[in-house]
């Protein structure tokens, strides 16, 4: 008894509040544990019984023509959008945006330098 009448009254709440803020971490680890468990499993159950298909890898055959003695110096992909910078011949520079899924050229920008 002589030990707990030795405890500060001002920090009574702090035992309480640690044995709370414990059960709650176990409890949110347990339903992190469970959700990774049997979340992943029963999506994909829930697709094969609804008769849902999965991507199929089709493959597609596109062509972009470049210009003679050209090269392609960067590729950068965004969102929907695939941008392949093209070095020419004569040093200028031509951007090609295609669709990201159909492949689909959308415009062509040329920069050139002013001489």
């Amino acid at each position: 008894m002589a030990a707990e009448q030795e405890t500060d009254p001002r920090l009574r709440w702090l035992k309480p509040l640690v044995i709370g803020l414990s059960l709650l971490f176990v409890a949110l680890l347990l339903a992190v544990i469970v959700a990774m468990v049997t979340g992943v499993p029963q999506r994909s159950a829930d697709a094969a019984k609804s008769g849902a298909k999965l991507p199929s890898a089709n493959l597609m055959e596109q062509s972009l023509n470049l210009p003679r003695n050209s090269r392609v110096a960067d590729v950068f992909a965004s969102g929907e959008r695939i941008i392949i910078r093209v070095r020419l011949a004569d040093g200028t520079e031509r951007l090609y945006a295609l669709h990201g899924q159909t492949l689909s050229p959308i415009g062509m920008l040329t920069m050139q330098v002013e001489r």
